[in-house]
């Protein structure tokens, strides 16, 4: 499969993974699940499969080239994409050690969210992607910093599923932007506009 197949198939796939960390985020605030018992492995389980999905939205990000080849897309996708590898693991010690792996997880969505934000910013410099898509990986960062931390900060015992669940709105987006768009068009880029 070739990179454009490939970042059609990453779009859908993230889009999957978006709609089911909303229905995670949904279900946890209604009826949050109770840690320890098996409910709460098999909730871990589903979230692991979501951030999986998320995973290879972000490779299907970093293979379509919307970002260009400079040094900020290329700082901001490896941050992304180390980032949203190591969500698969701390969930698993999520369901381990509770405040041990949500300490690890906020410092990856950290991360990740800086990662999106500067290959946000990659993205719209390069000017590869066209309409509303091109803001999307922008986006993906700035929920990150502007709602999900402030949110969790201010919430009781730091967890908040409404902005958790919001989280994956940005990142439906950007699968939706993945599948429309695929790989960018080679284009030249000036001179001292390199991303």
């Amino acid at each position: 499969m070739g990179n454009s197949g490939f970042a059609r198939s990453a779009g859908g796939w993230l889009i999957a993974g978006s709609l089911l960390g909303i229905g995670i985020g949904v279900k946890e605030a209604f009826a949050p699940t109770p840690f320890g018992t098996f409910e709460n492995a098999v909730m871990q389980g589903i979230v692991i499969v979501a951030n999986t999905l998320t995973l290879i939205g972000v490779v299907g990000l970093a293979r379509s080239g919307a970002a260009g080849g400079g040094w900020l897309a290329k700082l901001g996708l490896g941050l992304a994409l180390a980032a949203s590898a190591l969500f698969l693991p701390f969930e698993v010690l999520v369901a381990i050690n509770l405040e041990l792996g949500g300490t690890l997880l906020g410092l990856s969505a950290l991360v990740q969210g800086l990662g999106l934000l500067l290959a946000g910013i990659a993205v719209l410099r390069a000017g590869r992607w066209s309409g509303w898509q091109r803001f999307t990986p922008l986006l993906c960062g700035l929920y990150t910093f502007l709602v999900l931390i402030p949110a969790l900060a201010l919430s009781p015992a730091g967890y908040n599923a409404w902005a958790l669940a919001g989280w994956q709105i940005p990142f439906a987006l950007l699968g939706a932007a993945l599948y429309q768009q695929g790989v960018a068009p080679d284009q030249r880029v000036p001179a001292g506009r390199a991303a």
